[in-house]
């Protein structure tokens, strides 16, 4: 029997053996939980597995290596999902956290009566690189939020909702259907046309994956 803990509920789970590797929805608060081996095997102490951090798996070793972020990259652009929609969205220009309304986005400072307290919410960051041909797609990783209070930080300092992350994510088909056309509506044909990686992931139906990133 493996032990897990519910990144958004924080509950005890049991998980049978065979399921190492795959993803189940926490009974409790219906949040993607990895099922992973026995953490004290993939070498985590006992007080990371009581705090529900995040453990890699050895299945996932064939993966890319996303490391958590301790802060936004600058250089990079973030949205958040929800399950079905882009809930808010950040770039590095000083404006902050921009939340997703029916009218366009708008401050989250100045409207922070409409942050969500709760849901299942998506981290997704983008990352780009500048070329002599100008800025370019290169990756996308989504990290999993706390299912409670995370965008409640949106409206104070930029970085705090990295504080909100408990784990690498996973994308379903809405919201990877979502984020490719978020992409190609804010952001002109060249930057992301030649992002053959990210197009292609956003495009299958690997839905356990955090992401990709291109060469």
């Amino acid at each position: 029997m493996i032990r897990i803990v519910c990144p958004g509920c924080g509950s005890k789970l049991n998980a049978k053996d065979e399921l190492a590797g795959q993803t189940r929805k926490c009974p409790k608060c219906a949040q993607t939980v990895h099922i992973v081996a026995d953490p004290a095997s993939a070498g985590a102490s006992i007080n990371e597995v009581e705090s529900g951090q995040h453990v890699i798996p050895a299945i996932e070793a064939h993966l890319p290596t996303h490391d958590l972020p301790g802060r936004l990259n600058r250089e990079s652009h973030y949205l958040i999902c929800g399950k079905t929609r882009v809930e808010a969205a950040w770039e590095n220009n000083g404006a902050g956290w921009m939340l997703k309304t029916n009218n366009g986005f708008v401050s989250a400072k100045r409207n922070r009566e409409q942050l969500p307290t709760q849901g299942n919410f998506q981290l997704v960051e983008l990352k780009f690189i500048v070329t002599s041909g100008g800025r370019r797609l290169t990756g996308i990783v989504s990290y999993q939020l706390a299912s409670r209070w995370a965008l409640t930080t949106l409206d104070q300092a930029d970085d705090l909702i990295v504080g909100k992350i408990s784990g690498l994510g996973c994308l379903n088909k809405e919201q990877k259907n979502v984020l490719r056309l978020a992409i190609k509506e804010q952001f002109m044909r060249p930057v992301w046309e030649d992002a053959a990686a990210v197009l292609e992931y956003l495009a299958n139906t690997d839905y356990h994956s955090p992401g990709v990133v291109g060469k």
